[in-house]
């Protein structure tokens, strides 16, 4: 696959779960909160751009594979992404979950302000974990 039909595929794949995210959420909470859409937004844009990164990454491994060599660059921003998408459905649930038996206050705070934070640690550790420095230049034959 080109590398622009991956970037407008990965483009229109975060636009989309931004704005399913986002209204999805919003509705969720307007029944409790009369701003909802301030939990909504912020939640929405970290679903957005979990999708672009992830979605955009495992294209290019998977075309990586077809071609029959991936690079380890490609294996550790596999395993990033995977980890990007991990934590976002561990933290938004845990931050759902804390809402609903807890207190509105801590959920919501980890929603808003957790996500941001814990997104780019997850890709990072995802990365570290895959292993390597970034000066192997090794390729994984597959196969």
């Amino acid at each position: 696959m080109n590398t622009h039909v991956r970037i407008v595929v990965a483009l229109l794949l975060g636009a989309l779960v931004f704005a399913v995210t986002t209204v999805v959420v919003t509705a969720g909470f307007e029944p409790q909160i009369e701003f909802s859409l301030l939990i909504g937004l912020p939640v929405g844009v970290s679903a957005g751009l979990t999708a672009l990164f992830a979605s955009y990454v495992l294209l290019w491994h998977r075309d990586q594979a077809a071609a029959g060599t991936v690079s380890g660059r490609a294996v550790r921003l596999r395993l990033a992404a995977l980890a990007t998408i991990a934590d976002f459905v561990t933290v938004t649930a845990a931050g759902v979950g804390l809402y609903v038996v807890l207190g509105r206050s801590l959920g919501i705070s980890l929603l808003i302000a957790g996500l941001p934070v814990t997104l780019p640690l997850a890709a990072a550790v995802g990365y570290l974990v895959a292993g390597g420095s970034r000066s192997e230049q090794g390729e994984v034959q597959t196969q």
